[in-house]
């Protein structure tokens, strides 16, 4: 998957309401990020990358990009 699917997937997949994110964008800035998109995140990445995410993982991160890094860059195609 290139990062920018994964970007447009995940949004779609936790119903954020703006379809134009980049990698950049801050997790807190998007309308109706909360505890649901949280577990909705986690889901989305056990089942693209089967792997196992913790809350206390995703409170680390900020925007895109650092869940990009969370997961493992090399599970990315390149752009």
């Amino acid at each position: 998957m290139k990062k920018n699917e994964f970007v447009s997937q995940l949004s779609e997949f936790c119903e954020f309401e703006n379809e134009n994110f980049t990698l950049e964008t801050l997790f807190k800035s998007i309308n109706g990020y909360d505890s649901l998109a949280v577990m909705s995140i986690i889901a989305f990445v056990d089942e693209n990358f089967k792997m196992s995410l913790t809350a206390s993982q995703l409170n680390k991160i900020t925007d895109f990009n650092s869940l990009v890094e969370l997961i493992g860059k090399d599970k990315f195609e390149d752009e």
